[in-house]
């Protein structure tokens, strides 16, 4: 009888440990989750949805430079505000995959926690590895963050850049624009 009371205490305590860690790992899943939440918010910026209409801008400008900029000279000045412009513009497109390939991390991301964290609730799959598969989520999430680290810095640049070059440089273009209008 003693053998029995000692047999179900140990099975008793072994379930005990078995829910703590059990707790401590649907915990460090909630963490990455809520992570992942922190670096939604990060990207919300409402100058994104309107990328597209700086960029055709930008295009517009640059395109009424070109049929209408005729120069005897080199103003060195304006040769790097106008290469300068060129740079930013085509930072556009890189920016913009950039976002998408973070939201698309993200999204996928948030998945597989969502199924991990069943997972570790019903106790499916490969219990002896929960660890190290939470782990290995913790890195893909660290690696989004410092994506999303460098998104925020190109995309900081691109609006400073866009902020100092485009009302000179779209001032020039339609100064350009209304010579030549004047000379036909």
């Amino acid at each position: 009888m003693k053998r029995l009371l000692v047999l179900f205490a140990v099975i008793g305590l072994l379930a005990a440990c078995s829910d703590l860690e059990k707790e401590q790992q649907i915990k460090r899943v909630q963490q990455e989750q809520k992570k992942l939440a922190q670096l939604t918010r990060k990207l919300e910026d409402k100058r994104i949805q309107d990328i597209s209409t700086f960029k055709v801008n930008t295009m517009q400008t640059e395109l009424k430079i070109k049929q209408n900029l005729y120069l005897d000279t080199i103003n060195l000045e304006l040769a790097q505000q106008l290469d300068a412009f060129k740079v930013m513009r085509r930072s556009i497109k890189p920016l913009m995959k950039q976002y998408h390939k973070i939201k698309a991390g993200i999204r996928e991301e948030k998945a597989v926690l969502k199924s991990l964290s069943q997972d570790i609730q019903q106790g499916r799959g490969e219990r002896q590895r929960y660890d190290e598969f939470i782990q290995f989520e913790h890195n893909k999430v660290e690696q989004l963050a410092a994506l999303t680290t460098d998104f925020e810095r190109a995309k900081t640049q691109f609006f400073n850049d866009y902020q100092r070059l485009y009302p000179p440089v779209n001032a020039l273009a339609n100064q350009l624009v209304e010579k030549a209008s004047r000379r036909r």
